[in-house]
């Protein structure tokens, strides 16, 4: 089963959300967080982007690349 790491953002605002999903489609899925969601309910899904997506094929490689990339992606996530 493939995992993806993904990073979306609000094109109304530009707030920026980083997670992970075994889904088929990380385009589509628009993410679970509850902050997240609520963005997306006064927003609406259609301000939802995608940024960029990576796929792992087993948890531990995904895991490694996010701690590995932790500060670079949380300074993302955050700005």
């Amino acid at each position: 089963m493939t995992i993806y790491l993904y990073q979306k953002h609000c094109s109304h605002c530009g707030l920026k959300y980083f997670g992970r999903t075994k889904k088929p489609d990380p385009y589509k899925y628009t993410g679970s967080g509850k902050k997240w969601k609520s963005h997306i309910k006064a927003h609406g899904v259609e301000c939802v982007v995608t940024d960029w997506v990576k796929a792992f094929n087993n948890q531990e490689e995904c895991t490694a690349y996010a701690l590995q990339n932790r500060k670079m992606k949380y300074r993302a996530c955050v700005s």
